[in-house]
C-alpha cells in the first residue's frame, strides 16, 4: 500500500499530508527523486489560459510583475498552482533522470534526453524554478531554467517523433483534452456550439466539424472578431457569432437568429468567469454541456441548470483521454490554418 501511495505522489504532499499533490497546498519539490519518479529538465511552461489571464489582471499586464507572481507561487507552493483559479498548465523539457521502479513499470521505454511535454497539470507537478528567462505575454509561455518531477502514473508525451516546432506542440498539448472529448461526444447531424475562440476552441471546432457533417452545424461564439476570422479561414464552422459569453441574453438572442434549434453539444472554452449560463441556455433538452474552461464554477453551472429546468448532461472538463495528444497533433496535420494559428497568432 505504501508503494501505491508513492506511485501516486502522495509522499510529496507537505500541507496537508496524505493527499494527492493536486489537492495539497504545498508540495515537496526537493531532490533527489524517488525510485517511483522521473525528473525533467524544464525550459518552458505554458500556463493555462484562465490562470494566465488572472496573472495579467493582477499585474496590470506587466511582464516583470507576472514573473514575480509566478516565482512567489512556485516558491510558496512547490508547484505552479494558481491559488485564484486552482489551475496550472504544462511544461516542456527533456528527461534528466528515471527512477528504478518507474523504468520497470514502463518496460524501459523512456530514455534520458528525450524531449517531452507534460500531460499532467502543473497544479499536480512538483516544480523548481531557478530562473525565469523571459515571458511571451501573448502566448502564455514562460521560458525558465528549472526542473519538474512526475510520478509513476503521471502522463506525459515524448515529442521527438513529431515534425512540428516544440513551442507549437507545447501549446497544442496544453489543451489536447478538449478536442479529444469533442471527438467523443459529437456525431453526425449534431449542432455544436463552442464558446470562446482560443487554442482549445479551434482544435475542438476542427474535431466537431469533421463529425457532424454533412447535416450538422458548428457555431463559434467569441467577443473578438479577430479570433473568429481564424475559424472562417480554416473552414471549420458554419457560423461565427460575435458576442460576450458573460452576457447570456446577448448570446442567446444572437444564436437563435442564425439557428433553427438549440445545440446537441455546447463546449465552453472561455477563459473568464460567469459564462456558465450562456452555455446552459444554448443546450437542448437532453443535450451535453461540456465545461473545458478552468474558469468555470461547476457549482454555478449545476444551480443554473436546475433553475432553468434544463435536463442536460453537465461534464467537467477532464483534460485526459487515451491518446488525446495524438488527436490534437493530427489537427495540425489536417488543417494548415490551425497550424498557422498556433505558430503565429498573438
Amino acid at each position: 500500500m505504501e508503494k501505491t501511495f508513492e506511485f501516486l505522489g502522495i509522499h510529496r504532499s507537505k500541507e496537508p499530508k496524505f493527499v494527492l499533490p493536486q489537492a495539497a497546498k504545498t508540495v515537496d519539490n526537493s531532490l533527489p527523486i524517488k525510485d517511483s519518479e522521473i525528473l525533467f529538465e524544464v525550459d518552458a511552461l505554458n500556463i493555462d489560459s484562465a490562470s494566465f489571464n488572472n496573472l495579467k489582471q493582477l499585474s496590470n499586464n506587466q511582464k516583470e510583475e507576472i514573473k514575480k507572481l509566478i516565482l512567489e507561487i512556485v516558491k510558496e507552493r512547490g508547484k505552479m498552482h494558481n491559488p485564484y483559479t486552482n489551475s496550472g498548465g504544462v511544461f516542456k523539457g527533456k528527461i534528466k533522470e528515471i527512477g528504478k521502479y518507474f523504468n520497470e513499470y514502463h518496460n524501459n521505454k523512456y530514455k534520458v534526453g528525450s524531449k517531452v511535454v507534460s500531460l499532467t497539470s502543473l497544479s499536480f507537478t512538483p516544480l523548481h524554478i531557478e530562473k525565469i528567462e523571459d515571458i511571451d505575454i501573448n502566448s502564455n509561455t514562460v521560458f525558465i531554467k528549472g526542473y519538474a518531477i512526475l510520478f509513476l502514473y503521471s502522463p506525459f508525451a515524448v515529442i521527438d517523433e513529431f515534425e512540428f516546432e516544440e513551442d507549437v506542440i507545447m501549446k497544442v498539448l496544453d489543451v489536447c483534452g478538449a478536442p479529444a472529448q469533442v471527438a467523443k461526444y459529437s456525431k453526425i447531424s449534431d449542432y455544436v456550439v463552442i464558446l470562446g475562440a482560443g487554442k482549445s476552441a479551434i482544435l475542438s471546432a476542427h474535431e466537431a466539424y469533421k463529425r457532424v457533417k454533412p447535416t450538422g452545424k458548428v457555431f463559434i461564439i467569441s467577443k473578438y472578431e479577430e479570433e473568429l476570422e481564424w475559424f472562417r479561414k480554416g473552414q471549420i464552422c458554419d457560423y461565427t457569432i460575435q458576442a460576450d459569453a458573460t452576457d447570456p441574453i446577448e448570446v442567446y438572442s444572437k444564436y437563435i437568429k442564425v439557428s433553427d434549434r438549440l445545440a446537441d453539444l455546447v463546449v465552453n472554452c472561455t477563459n473568464v468567469e460567469n459564462t456558465e449560463t450562456s452555455a446552459i441556455l444554448l443546450t437542448k433538452e437532453g443535450g451535453i454541456c461540456y465545461f473545458f474552461s478552468m474558469a468555470t464554477s461547476f457549482q454555478k453551472a449545476a444551480l443554473q441548470a436546475e433553475g432553468l429546468a434544463k435536463n442536460i448532461e453537465l461534464i467537467i472538463g477532464n483534460g485526459y483521454y487515451p491518446e488525446h495528444y495524438r488527436i490534437a497533433i493530427n489537427c495540425l496535420k489536417e488543417n494548415n490554418v490551425i497550424y498557422d494559428f498556433f505558430k503565429h497568432k498573438k
